[in-house]
C-alpha cells in the first residue's frame, strides 16, 4: 500500500497498569506516550479510531462491534485490583458497515456484534481511555485465534480499505504487547522489569528494525522472535498493521516509549 494522508498507524499496550502510574515510573511513561499520541491524533484531525486488540479474541471467525453505543464497567479477569475500567464508546457505523462488507466479500466469516452487555476487552478500554480524550468515534475488529499471520495481514488490508472509503482521517491502532513472558508470582510493582534479559534484547532488536523501517530484517527474525519471547498472539498486531500499510517501503514504526508490564514487553509506536 502506498502512503496516504487518510490513515495514521499506531501500536499501544493494553494492560490496566497504564492507568496506575503511581505504581511504577515505567507505567507512567508508557501512559504519557499514549496520551501524547492522542494529542497528535487531535492535532492531525483524526475523525475516528479503529482498534484491533489481541485481547478481543474470537473463535467463530471474525467479529466487529456494531452496537451504536456501548458503555459500562468492565472487571478484568486478571488485574481486577488495579483499576476500575469504565468505558463509553460511540461506534462509527459507516466504518463498521465497510469492514463487514469488505470482509464478507473477501470470503471471511464475520459477525456484527450488537448485544446489550457484550463484553469489551481490557486492551481496547485501556487504549481508548488514554488515546481518546476527544470522544472520537471508534470501531473494533476482533483477533481470531485461528487466523494465522498471512490471514491477519489480509484482514489489515481490508480494514485500511474500509477506512479509506470514508471522509476524514482514521487512526488504525493495534493494541498488543511484545514479549509475553509474565511473572508467575506476585511482585512489587515498583520492581517490575522485563522478565528475561534475552526477551529484552529481542524486543529492542525488533523495535530498532521497525524504527529504521528495515522490514526485511523484521520478516527474517519474526518467527524466531515469536518462539523465543512467547510473543503476544504471535505478533498478529504486526500482521494487522503490515496489511494496513504501516510496513510499506519507506514506512517506519517509531518507538515513543518502551518498558515492562509484569515481566512482558510493552511499547508505544506511531507510524511515519
Amino acid at each position: 500500500m502506498m502512503p496516504n494522508d487518510k490513515i495514521i498507524y499506531a501500536w499501544v499496550p493494553g494492560l490496566p497498569h497504564l492507568l496506575r502510574p503511581d505504581l511504577n515510573e515505567g507505567y507512567g511513561k508508557l501512559a504519557q506516550a499514549c496520551r501524547d499520541l492522542g494529542s497528535e491524533f487531535k492535532r492531525q484531525g483524526v475523525s475516528r479510531i479503529l482498534f484491533y486488540s489481541t485481547q478481543w479474541l474470537s473463535v467463530l471467525g471474525q467479529s466487529v462491534q456494531a452496537r451504536p453505543r456501548v458503555s459500562g464497567l468492565h472487571v478484568d479477569e486478571n488485574w481486577y485490583d488495579i483499576a476500575s475500567l469504565n468505558f463509553d464508546f460511540e461506534i462509527d457505523s459507516a466504518l463498521v458497515e465497510n469492514l463487514i462488507v469488505n470482509s464478507r466479500q473477501a470470503g471471511f466469516q464475520v459477525r456484527a456484534v450488537d448485544y446489550e452487555g457484550f463484553p469489551i476487552d481490557t486492551g481496547t478500554i485501556v487504549a481508548n481511555t488514554l488515546l481518546n480524550s476527544s470522544g472520537l468515534k471508534t470501531a473494533m475488529y476482533s483477533c481470531c485465534v485461528y487466523s494465522d499471520y498471512a490471514e491477519t495481514l489480509k484482514i489489515g488490508e481490508l480494514a485500511a480499505d474500509a477506512a479509506m472509503k470514508l471522509d476524514g482521517k482514521t487512526a488504525i491502532v493495534a493494541v498488543s504487547g511484545l514479549s509475553g513472558r509474565y511473572f508467575t508470582e506476585v511482585i512489587d510493582y515498583k520492581s517490575d522489569g522485563i522478565r528475561d534479559e534475552q526477551d529484552d534484547q529481542w524486543n529492542q532488536k525488533l523495535l530498532k528494525s521497525m524504527n529504521d523501517g528495515l522490514w526485511q530484517n523484521v520478516a527474517s527474525m519474526r518467527d524466531e522472535y515469536i518462539r523465543s519471547t512467547k510473543a503476544d498472539m504471535g505478533l498478529k498486531a504486526l500482521a494487522f498493521l503490515e496489511g494496513a500499510g504501516a510496513c510499506r517501503p519507506g514506512g517506519r514504526l517509531i518507538t515513543k516509549a518502551y518498558g515492562a508490564i509484569y515481566g512482558t514487553g510493552a511499547a508505544v509506536m506511531v507510524g511515519a
